[in-house]
C-alpha cells in the first residue's frame, strides 16, 4: 500500500513540478488584491463580506497548505475555535467562543453542530474522521439555530467536500512527520459516462506513533487508520444533478493520554501502591507529556455512511430550487482506559484485551428538504428537517482494579477491614468486577424553518429566520454490577451493627460510590421519556454606508434539546441506616436555550488589498447544559444563567 501510495505521488509531483514551472515562466505581475471569499453561510452562495453572519471560511489550499486533515486541526486556522479530545477520540468537543459541550456523557448532544456536506452528525467525536478532499470549510459562530440541522447553540462547522465533475483528474499525496508518522491519500475524478455520470474516488492510510510519553503502556495519543469515499453524480438533464456518497472509516488507536498538572491529597497513597517511579509524576512535570496510565486506552472506532443529494432547478418560482439529502450514519467505539490514570492499579473501562469491553454506538437517519428562490429584491427559502438516532452504550466505566481495595484502604486510614471484615486485599471489591450498565436512546425530531433576505432599498437589507422544532426522546437504562456491589452491601451491613446509629457516616462516599452502589441493580429497567417543542429564529439587518463599509446588526435565538444522564445519579450520603442512597429515577435535564445580539462592520478597504472585519457580540444562556465531575464519571446539570 506504501509503495502504491508513493509512486502514484512521485507522479503527480513530477507533472505538477514541470507545470508550475512553466507557469512561473508566463506569468505576468499579478496586482496585489484580497480574493473574494464566497460562503454558503445562509445556504445560499454570497460574499463573506454581504454576510451580516461572523464566518471564517478556510479554503481547499489554506486546508493544504496547513495539513489541516480533520476538525481538531481547524484550530490553526480559525481563531475562536477550540477542539479537544478526553477520555476518547468519540469524547471530542468542539468549542466556539469559549462554549462547547465537554465530558464523556454520550447523553449530552454538542453545542457546536458539524455538518459535512449537509448531512448533521449527531456528536462532535462522531464527526471526528479524515474529512478528505475538502472545498471549503465555514465556521459560522453564535447561534445558528435556524438553518443548519440541530443543536447548534454555540455555532456550526459546514464542511463542503469536493464534488465529482466530468474533468478527468487524479491526485496523491504522501506525508511523512516525526513520531514514526506516514500517511498518503490517492484520489481519481471524472466520467464514467459523457455528460451523465461522474465519479471521484478518495482512499487515506495515515499511522503515527503517540506523542505521550506513557509510562506503563505503549505511548498514547498515536494514529492509525484508513479511509475511503466514493461520490457519483448523476446528471439526467440540465436542471437535475442527483449524488450519491459512500465512505467508510476504520481506526484502531489509542486514546487518550493526560498529563498531571496537579498532585492532591491521594498522591501519597497512589505512589505507595504504584512500582516505584511508575506511579505518578512527582514533582509535576507538563511539559514532559509523560502518561503514568497503567491501562490500556485502545479504541476501535468503526465509521460509515451512505447519503443522497438531488438538486433540481424547477420550473417555478422563476427557477427555484429543491434540494433534498437524506442520509443514513452508523458509527461504534469499542475500547476502554484507565480511569484513574495512574501507574497504581486501582479502576479501569474494561478494554478490548476484556471480554465484553465498554462499547458506544449511534445510528441516524435525517432527511431534509429545501425550496429556495429569488428575485432581484428578495431571497426566500423554506425547508423541512427529519432525524432518527439510536444510542446504545455499554457502561463498564468502573472495574476494580487488583488494588482497589489497598486504595480505599489507604484513604480510610487503614480502616477499610472495620467495614468489609476481610483484610485489604481484594476479598470484597474483587479485581474484574463492577459497574455493568447498557442504556438505549431512542431519538425522533421534526423542525420546519424559514429564512428571507429582503433588499429594502440599495443599502438596506433585512434578513428573517425562523424554524419550529419537535423533539422526542425516550431512554432505557439498565444498571448492574458483576458482584452485586458485594462491597457497599458488606459496608452497610457491618456499619448497623457496629456502628451508632448505623450510619457509615463520611467514608460513604468511598464505599458505596454511584458505580458500586448496590440498589440500581434491584431496579433493573428503568424508562424515561421527554416530549419538547421550541420556536426559535433570527432578525438581522446589514446596511451598506459605501461601497468599501457594511455595518450590521442581529439577534439570534438558539435552543439545544433537553436530554438524560447516562449515567448513574444519586445522593452523596446515606440517610437509612443499613440502605444506600436511593438512586435517581429522573435523570433529565433541560433544554438549553440562547439569545444572542451582534453588532458588526465589514470593511474592504484600499482596492481589496485589506478585509477587516469587526464584531460585538454578548450571549445569554438559559439553563446551561453543564458536564460536572463527581470524582469518576461526568454528569449533566442545568446552570440557571451563563
Amino acid at each position: 500500500m506504501k509503495r502504491l501510495y508513493f509512486a502514484g505521488a512521485s507522479a503527480v509531483a513530477v507533472v505538477a513540478g514541470l507545470m508550475a514551472a512553466g507557469a512561473a515562466q508566463a506569468q505576468d505581475t499579478a496586482p496585489n488584491y484580497v480574493d473574494e471569499v464566497v460562503v454558503t453561510a445562509q445556504l445560499r452562495e454570497q460574499s463573506l463580506q454581504d454576510v451580516p453572519i461572523v464566518v471564517t471560511s478556510v479554503s481547499a489550499q489554506q486546508l493544504q497548505d496547513a495539513g489541516i486533515r480533520d476538525i481538531k486541526d481547524l484550530t490553526i486556522a480559525t481563531p475562536g475555535l477550540t477542539v479537544t479530545s478526553t477520555s476518547s477520540a468519540a469524547l471530542t468537543t468542539a468549542r466556539i467562543r469559549g462554549i462547547g459541550t465537554v465530558g464523556d456523557n454520550a447523553g449530552l448532544e454538542s453545542s457546536v453542530g458539524v455538518v459535512i456536506d449537509g448531512v448533521y452528525r449527531p456528536r462532535n467525536g462522531v464527526a471526528f474522521t479524515d474529512l478528505g478532499e475538502p472545498d471549503r470549510i465555514e465556521v459560522l459562530k453564535g447561534p445558528q439555530g435556524t438553518l443548519f440541522g440541530k443543536n447548534t447553540t454555540a455555532g456550526v462547522i459546514n464542511v463542503i467536500t469536493k464534488r465529482p465533475t466530468f474533468d478527468l483528474g487524479a491526485a496523491a499525496e504522501a506525508t511523512v512527520s516525526n513520531f514514526n508518522g506516514f500517511g498518503a491519500s490517492l484520489s481519481l475524478n471524472g466520467p464514467l459516462v459523457e455528460d451523465a455520470v461522474a465519479a471521484r474516488l478518495f482512499v487515506a492510510g495515515r499511522a503515527r506513533d503517540g506523542y505521550y510519553d506513557s509510562v506503563n503502556q505503549p505511548d498514547n495519543n498515536n494514529q492509525d487508520f484508513y479511509t475511503g469515499r466514493l461520490q457519483v453524480l448523476f446528471t439526467p438533464s440540465a436542471d437535475l444533478d442527483i449524488n450519491v456518497a459512500i465512505d467508510y472509516t476504520k481506526r484502531d488507536e489509542r486514546c487518550c493520554g493526560a498529563v498531571q498538572i496537579f498532585n492532591g491529597a491521594t498522591a501519597a497513597v497512589v505512589t505507595a501502591l504504584a512500582p516505584a517511579g511508575k506511579g505518578l509524576s512527582n514533582p509535576v512535570d507538563i511539559d514532559s507529556f509523560r502518561d503514568y496510565g497503567n491501562r490500556s486506552y485502545r479504541k476501535e472506532i468503526t465509521d460509515k455512511g451512505v447519503s443522497v443529494q438531488a438538486d433540481w432547478t424547477t420550473p417555478w418560482f422563476d427557477g427555484a430550487k429543491v434540494t433534498s439529502i437524506t442520509a443514513y450514519r452508523e458509527w461504534t467505539q469499542k475500547g476502554g482506559g484507565d480511569v484513574d490514570w495512574t501507574g497504581a492499579d486501582i479502576g479501569y473501562t474494561v478494554g478490548l484485551e476484556d471480554p465484553n469491553p465498554a462499547s458506544l454506538g449511534f445510528k441516524t437517519f435525517t432527511q431534509e428538504v429545501r425550496l429556495a428562490g429569488g428575485t432581484d429584491t428578495v431571497n426566500w427559502l423554506v425547508g423541512a428537517f427529519y432525524s432518527r438516532e439510536d444510542l446504545d452504550s455499554r457502561e463498564r466505566t468502573v472495574t476494580y482494579g487488583t488494588q482497589f481495595e489497598p486504595f480505599l484502604n489507604g484513604l480510610l486510614g487503614g480502616a477499610l477491614s472495620v467495614f468489609t471484615g476481610q483484610p485489604a486485599t481484594g476479598q470484597v471489591y474483587r479485581p474484574g468486577q463492577g459497574q455493568n450498565d447498557t442504556y438505549a436512546q431512542e431519538q425522533e425530531g421534526f423542525a420546519l424553518f424559514t429564512n428571507n433576505s429582503i433588499q429594502v432599498t440599495d443599502a438596506l437589507e433585512l434578513t428573517v429566520g425562523a424554524r419550529y422544532t419537535w423533539e422526542d426522546k425516550s431512554l432505557n437504562s439498565f444498571w448492574s454490577n458483576t458482584d452485586g456491589a458485594i462491597g457497599c452491601s458488606t459496608a452497610l451491613a457491618r456499619a448497623q451493627a457496629i456502628l451508632p446509629g448505623g450510619l457509615i457516616g463520611p467514608a460513604y462516599r468511598l464505599l458505596c460510590l454511584e458505580a458500586y452502589n448496590p440498589r440500581f441493580g434491584q431496579i433493573g429497567k428503568n424508562a424515561q421519556s421527554l416530549d419538547e417543542q421550541e420556536f426559535t429564529g433570527t432578525v438581522k439587518a446589514a446596511y451598506r454606508l459605501n461601497e468599501q463599509v457594511m455595518a450590521y446588526a442581529s439577534y439570534a435565538r438558539g435552543y439545544k434539546a433537553g436530554g438524560f444522564n447516562l449515567a448513574r445519579v444519586a445522593p452523596p450520603t446515606q440517610t437509612v441506616a443499613g440502605q444506600a442512597a436511593a438512586p435517581a429515577l429522573n435523570t433529565r435535564f433541560n433544554r438549553e436555550l440562547v439569545d444572542s445580539y451582534e453588532l458588526g462592520f465589514k470593511n474592504t478597504l484600499f482596492d481589496r488589498s485589506l478585509l477587516l472585519n469587526a464584531t460585538l457580540f454578548y450571549q445569554d444562556y438559559q439553563d446551561f447544559q453543564l458536564n460536572a465531575f463527581n470524582g469518576l464519571v461526568f454528569t449533566v446539570t442545568s446552570v440557571p444563567e451563563v
